[in-house]
């Protein structure tokens, strides 16, 4: 197995301008926080992620990065993507997690 995969420069600007974007839109909804009330804030928060067409794209972006990745599944019935990703954690939403942290309020 390589540590060195390739993409298309087209792929990978594709990639790049949808990160940039919601990066970009992020922190302007960050120092917008100061001019708008929490409710107008949440509001704002709620408007890009419901109306983005970048947003729209992460799913074509993460298929475009992953795809120089074997999709033959190994003993642990997971891809080789999957199974790095796995080792390196992450963070998902969940409503269970969101009810939780609303509770202590």
């Amino acid at each position: 197995m390589s540590n060195k995969v390739t993409l298309e420069r087209s792929d990978l600007v594709d990639v790049c301008r949808t990160l940039n974007s919601i990066v970009v839109s992020l922190d302007r909804l960050t120092m917008a926080h100061a001019d708008l009330s929490t409710e107008q804030w949440h509001a704002a928060i709620v408007d890009y992620f419901l109306r983005s067409k970048a947003l729209m794209t992460l799913p074509t972006a993460r298929k475009l990065l992953s795809a120089p990745f074997s999709t033959e599944l190994g003993p642990d019935d997971m891809d080789e993507l999957e199974r790095a990703m796995e080792e390196g954690g992450g963070e998902f939403w969940s409503l269970d997690r969101f009810r939780q942290l609303r509770s202590g309020f």
